[in-house]
């Protein structure tokens, strides 16, 4: 019986041993030290695939008309009929809109895109004072790995930070590594690549670590995770189990 509790002791110290500890789960532990810390923003730029809403208005609504391809007002239309009815963004990174025709918008933010429509309407002598609104319509990303809720998420905002997302994935599971968390972006024709720690808050006041639109984050999972092949979800459900088997061999023994 006492090699019995021996072995026991010894097990639960090897469990606890491969327990996360607390150091690799807590998020944003240095918190403090960037506080009151400034906030920069960088404005996402239109890619091929997006769909937008480019919306064009005058003091006479009849003489901006022809340049709207829907006049349907937002309060009596879904955003997924605007998507339907919106200008899709070519690989050229291009948008025809009515009596304009082609215009090349991708590689611009919304607010340079609305510019540069504005200019032509003013300087092909179509309105004289015109107001341009451009917006995406599909902003989403994908998360994927060692979360709650994965998969493609879409949000309405230009931008959202990286704790939003998580908080749309419901949260990361006990078996990620909040350490190495990827995210992947396309960008000016190149795929870059970053790694952020969420045990940190450093990486809160880099621009680049907004999620915005067609970003995909990868969470990986922990190495008790990948060996037991998946079938353990967490340390606690180990203990569990090797618990209800230290059980059944107490019985067997008695």
């Amino acid at each position: 019986m006492k090699k019995i509790f021996l072995s026991i002791i010894l097990l639960l110290f090897l469990m606890l041993q491969s327990c996360t500890t607390k150091k690799n789960m807590l998020y944003l532990q240095d918190l403090d030290n960037y506080a009151n810390s400034n906030l920069n923003y960088t404005s996402s730029k239109i890619q091929p695939n997006d769909i937008l809403k480019v919306e064009v208005g005058d003091l006479n609504p009849l003489v901006a008309a022809p340049f709207n391809i829907n006049t349907t007002s937002t309060s009596q239309t879904s955003v997924e009929m605007m998507r339907l009815s919106g200008y899709l963004v070519t690989p050229q990174g291009n948008i025809t809109m009515p009596i304009l025709n082609e215009i090349k918008v991708g590689g611009l933010t919304p607010a340079n895109a609305e510019i540069k429509i504005k200019e032509r309407l003013v300087n092909e002598g179509y309105l004289v004072n015109p107001t341009v609104q451009v917006r995406v319509l599909n902003n989403k990303f994908t998360i994927l790995g060692e979360v709650n809720a994965p998969g493609v998420i879409s949000f309405s905002e230009e931008s959202i930070s990286l704790l939003d997302a998580i908080g749309l994935a419901k949260d990361l599971t006990y078996s990620a590594i909040r350490k190495d968390v990827k995210l992947i972006r396309e960008q000016d024709g190149k795929r870059l690549v970053y790694h952020i720690d969420l045990t940190t808050a450093a990486w809160m006041s880099n621009p680049n670590f907004r999620i915005r639109q067609n970003d995909v984050i990868v969470v990986t999972p922990n190495k008790l995770k990948v060996n037991s092949g998946g079938l353990i979800k967490d340390p606690i459900q180990l203990l569990a189990i090797s618990a209800s088997i230290l059980t059944v061999i107490l019985l067997l023994t008695d």
